[in-house]
């Protein structure tokens, strides 16, 4: 088996230790004299690891007063109706769809209802793992009533952004939607697919999209949340 190098082992510890909150977000890592103490490695070994921290938009290294920690977690607002896709990039990642696998099938009692279908009525499902700069970062499944997206599954690799594919191959337009979101964790699956460890914490949100009158998708998405989170705003107290 071959050798971990060190600046690997140093960058590991570090990206574990700023993701559980141990060095938080806008402080200082240790200096350098501390982190070779801490590891028992040399100055470049060190610099090294920052390095990549650095290139995964992790921390910033401020001349003359250290490495700072960054909110490096991909925010989206739920004020108005975007994809995972869509933060994504605004927070400037290059993002790409991996095993996109699009079929047809019938509508449950439970998908009919939120998709205001009969039970049985086709419903187009799209499946793919989306990545942010290579990296797995979300589980997504969408569904739609087959009626909208004709011949969608001739479309499978040739998207990634959902909402803006069917805004301009379909004119079906999101004006609203309703979300239920919950925490869990990854089971051995989803840890396969996200390349992570069997229990890591994940977001989730399972998503009605409407237009001005119908229901165009469902969307359930499971995203990793050390790398995600919702902003939500609120006006007025509940009485």
């Amino acid at each position: 088996m071959a050798k971990v190098p060190a600046y690997k082992i140093v960058y590991d510890a570090l990206k574990k230790k700023i993701q559980d909150g141990t060095y938080p977000v806008s402080e200082l890592l240790p200096t350098e004299p501390e982190l070779e103490k801490i590891f028992q490695v040399s100055r470049t070994t060190i610099r090294s690891a920052i390095e990549v921290l650095r290139e995964e938009g992790l921390v910033e290294v401020k001349q003359g007063r250290g490495t700072m920690v960054l909110d490096y977690r991909t925010k989206q607002d739920l004020d108005k109706v975007t994809s995972v896709t869509e933060s994504l990039r605004r927070r400037g990642y290059d993002v790409r769809t991996k095993s996109m696998y699009i079929d047809i099938i019938p509508a449950g009692e439970e998908l009919g209802k939120e998709l205001q279908l009969k039970y049985g009525e086709p419903v187009a499902r799209v499946q793919r793992i989306q990545l942010a700069n290579e990296k797995p970062i979300a589980i997504m499944k969408n569904y739609i009533p087959y009626g909208l997206v004709p011949n969608l599954e001739q479309f499978t690799n040739k998207f990634s952004g959902l909402y803006q594919f069917l805004e301009e191959h379909y004119q079906l337009e999101i004006n609203s939607s309703n979300d239920k979101i919950y925490a869990k964790s990854a089971d051995f699956t989803e840890s396969e697919m996200l390349a992570v460890q069997p229990g890591t914490a994940l977001l989730c949100i399972r998503r009605i999209c409407y237009g001005s009158k119908e229901a165009i998708c469902v969307d359930d998405v499971s995203i990793l949340g050390s790398q995600y989170e919702l902003v939500i705003t609120a006006n007025g107290r509940y009485k």
